[in-house]
């Protein structure tokens, strides 16, 4: 009914004459097409024809941002009449980039024979303000209104009290080279009073901010010390005004934290070893800007992930320097083996019998993907050593004794392993 209401009043300025209207149905965008939002501060003013509110229209389109450069007109409806009562500084007003346009109202000279009607029950006549996005389909658009109330001359407004000034910080603990968030929003006017119209802040740092939401970053540089006092003062639209101080800690920011990994786990030479710092990670509010290894065999690279090579059996101390955007700075070492990569004999030795033993080499494992190419077995009393892909043979002494076996493995890229046991028959 309310949108029926203002398009009939929005007929009536521009001179139609409606002898017979029947409501029309609903019709046009949605609140999610475009939005307008209308407030007028203050929204109570003498009707002495020089007292002013700003009146400021905000449009936000479908997506939830600001509509920039869009016109929109406005119109004035007195007890659901349209018709100029008071001025307005501007009928067409387009939104600016933060989608927000204003003009000022001007109230009208006081009634000659000083007759006041009501407004919401007190004394007074209500203006409605109307804003009509003007860039599309007027018979599509939205309006929105805002109520302002003429105050007879005369008439004195309810006693007002100070605003409450209060404010919350996040995040917390606040660090320095961090952005954060000063916000007002728990601030109330006061009672008698309708609207905080300002607010004033103070980070005690030499800096200043206004807004009921502010963004403040402390620097080393330009904030020496780690304590600073945060003042507050709002103002209320009676002109009262009220102050409050909060004291703020600041610390240097955490470090990146966290751990690198590399694998394969066992590594070998000639082994491409991959190392991964993804695990560490920066403060709140930061980024890493620098990953530094060092591989301990005078070789280095950056970035979170490298790969390496090395080429001598040995265990090497493979350092990880990591700084943010703040200077901060981790270094995680670790020690890594790399093995020769030759085969891991593994020789079993067992009596079947009078002077015969079974030697068994099933258990020599290889790395980097390799296999065991060939076994050779030598069962130390002089005769021929045994050589072939069998990783299990048998033998007979000619004679009891005590014996040294000797196993040794060729994988199929050529490292060779070995390994003994002794075994005394029968």
């Amino acid at each position: 009914m309310r949108r029926a209401a203002i398009a009939l009043a929005l007929f009536a300025v521009a001179g139609c004459t409606v002898k017979d209207t029947h409501e029309p149905a609903l019709a046009g965008p949605s609140g999610l097409a475009l939005t307008l939002q209308v407030n007028a501060v203050p929204d109570s003013i003498n009707q002495d024809g020089g007292s002013q509110s700003s009146v400021r229209v905000t449009a936000i389109g479908p997506d939830g941002k600001p509509v920039t450069a869009l016109p929109l007109r406005l119109d004035m409806i007195v007890n659901g009449v349209a018709q100029d009562y008071g001025t307005l500084s501007a009928r067409t007003i387009v939104t600016n980039n933060d989608g927000v346009a204003s003009a000022v109202y001007t109230a009208p000279p006081s009634p000659v024979n000083g007759l006041f009607g009501t407004c919401s029950g007190l004394p007074g006549n209500c203006v409605s303000i109307v804003a009509t996005a003007t860039a599309t389909n007027f018979t599509t658009a939205n309006p929105e209104q805002v109520v302002i109330r003429l105050v007879p001359t005369g008439v004195v407004l309810p006693p007002a009290s100070s605003p409450t000034a209060q404010f919350t910080i996040s995040p917390i603990p606040v660090n320095f080279n961090v952005a954060s968030t000063f916000d007002a929003s728990s601030s109330s006017p006061g009672s008698g009073a309708s609207a905080i119209t300002s607010y004033a802040w103070n980070f005690g740092d030499g800096s200043t901010g206004t807004g009921k939401v502010v963004s403040h970053t402390y620097t080393q540089s330009t904030s020496p010390g780690n304590s600073y006092n945060v003042t507050l003062t709002v103002a209320n639209d009676r002109g009262l005004t009220a102050t409050t101080t909060q004291a703020v800690s600041v610390d240097a920011s955490p470090a990146p934290a966290g751990d690198w990994v590399f694998s394969p786990s066992k590594p070998s030479v000639g082994d491409t070893v991959f190392f991964n710092a993804d695990g560490i990670k920066p403060a709140a509010g930061h980024t890493i800007t620098q990953f530094s290894w060092n591989f301990g065999d005078g070789a280095s690279a950056t970035g979170v992930q490298s790969t390496h090579v090395f080429t001598i059996a040995n265990t090497y101390r493979v350092v990880l320097t990591v700084i943010d955007d703040a200077g901060q700075k981790t270094v995680v070492t670790k020690d890594v083996e790399i093995g020769t990569g030759n085969p891991s004999v593994v020789l079993v030795v067992s009596k079947t019998g009078g002077l015969g033993v079974q030697a068994d080499g099933s258990g020599t494992t290889t790395t980097s993907g390799t296999t065991v190419s060939s076994y050779t077995f030598n069962f130390g009393d002089g005769s021929a050593s045994v050589s072939g892909s069998g990783a299990v043979v048998t033998h007979t002494y000619l004679q009891p004794g005590t014996y040294t076996v000797r196993l040794t493995t060729t994988d199929s890229i050529g490292r060779v392993g070995t390994t003994t046991v002794t075994v005394t028959v029968p």
